[in-house]
């Protein structure tokens, strides 16, 4: 399989810092009560969300991502997490293993089969009533045009492959046509960047 961000790893982080610490910091804020629960951060890259989580008393984590560069440097510092070389669409872990899954920037660069089984094994793997919570792009009437282009900029920047899936996404109302009512059911969502980006919460049904 051909390894995406081998010249990006060691950037990412640094590069993206002031766009996603607000975001990083939000989703802290969002979990500040499960500090004792089992999370799972699927397609982790740098791990970096998780390191603010273990900085503050998170305990039980786990990530997993399919790009050894980026693992490399989620192995870095002092931290208890869990890191795994896997597939987000079909791990190892048992049904009903986590009670928080997260999905951080990951949906939109997929394509949409990708896109609904990483849905899919969240599901699976997520404990009953367990929660979801979801990182992402969102354009609609709430998104103003600074979020629009500025995101469209970071995106095109990637190109590929990767800008395709995600002007498909934006196209596909994201979420929107992703998420099954019959298996998960919203609980909360907030805006940042220009309200370009959804912090949702979602707990499996």
């Amino acid at each position: 399989m051909k390894e995406e961000y081998i010249s990006s790893a060691k950037i990412y982080d640094p590069m993206l810092y002031f766009a996603l610490n607000p975001i990083r910091l939000t989703v802290l804020e969002e979990l500040s009560q499960h500090k004792d629960s089992a999370i799972l951060d699927l397609c982790c890259g740098t791990g970096n969300q998780l390191k603010l989580l273990s900085k503050n008393g998170f305990k039980n984590l786990h990530c997993l991502d399919l790009s050894e560069s980026m693992l490399r440097v989620a192995k870095k510092g002092e931290h208890s997490i869990e890191i795994y070389f896997e597939d987000a669409t079909k791990t190892s872990f048992d049904d009903d293993t986590f009670d928080i899954v997260m999905l951080s920037f990951a949906i939109h660069e997929k394509n949409r089969e990708t896109q609904e089984k990483m849905l899919g094994e969240a599901y699976r793997i997520l404990k009953e009533n367990g929660t979801i919570l979801i990182v992402d792009f969102s354009f609609d009437e709430k998104t103003t045009k600074l979020g629009r282009i500025g995101i469209d900029f970071i995106e095109r920047i990637a190109g590929g492959e990767h800008y395709l899936n995600f002007k498909k996404y934006i196209a596909n109302d994201g979420l929107t046509s992703l998420i099954k009512a019959d298996k998960f059911e919203l609980v909360k969502d907030s805006r940042k960047a220009f309200n370009g980006v959804t912090i949702s919460t979602y707990q499996k049904i």
